[in-house]
């Protein structure tokens, strides 16, 4: 069993949770309720790095929604994308998302995200970015919005580029994670007030 195998049993486990972070700033506060969809792995992973393996199936019988259960049921060999030219990008990837829930467990910053405003180019189109120093190694956690919901679009550990250079940074007020109809809160800022509905 590979890296790519541990990393989809991870996101599959996560299909029934979710998480509500309120972040504040500026005295607006907003809650970004963050899925884990079946879909978001293709591009999570890195498999699109991997154009130069043959996983010896038609794309079609594995990316998108299908890459998950094609890794889990063994249909796709998970070890091939491991022969990639670029395995050290997919692979720091995959180990990302295996520690996810620690890094949602852990004390992380968010960040609005502009790209524009950054010192060098990014193609990553996200609305906002998570922060965390977890093991010791900073790891960018960007999530988008369609709708009320929030999906990860990109993970991956700090190198040189950094990404926190000119965005706004929101204060996390609160963290809640909910499996199936279980809600835990995690974390309430000393400051935060829940308002009355």
């Amino acid at each position: 069993m590979g890296l790519f195998l541990d990393a989809a049993i991870k996101w599959d486990q996560l299909s029934d949770t979710s998480y509500d972070i309120t972040i504040g700033h500026r005295h607006v506060s907003k809650t970004l309720h963050i899925v884990f969809r079946p879909i978001d792995f293709d591009h999570l992973s890195g498999i699109h790095y991997a154009k130069d393996i043959d996983f010896g199936l038609h794309r079609r019988e594995y990316r998108g929604k299908k890459l998950v259960q094609a890794l889990i049921s063994q249909k796709l060999e998970d070890t091939r994308i491991e022969k990639s030219v670029n395995w050290s990008k997919i692979s720091e990837r995959l180990s990302s998302i295996i520690v996810i829930e620690e890094i949602l467990a852990s004390d992380f910053s968010v960040y609005q995200f502009n790209p524009r405003k950054l010192p060098f180019h990014s193609a990553i189109t996200a609305a906002y970015f998570l922060y965390s120093e977890q093991k010791q190694e900073g790891i960018f956690l960007f999530v988008d919005q369609e709708e009320a919901l929030c999906y990860c679009k990109s993970i991956f550990k700090e190198h040189g580029n950094n990404y926190r250079r000119n965005q706004t940074r929101w204060t996390v007020l609160k963290k809640s994670k909910r499996v199936k109809d279980t809600k835990t809160t995690l974390f309430i800022h000393p400051s935060f007030q829940e308002k009355s509905p």
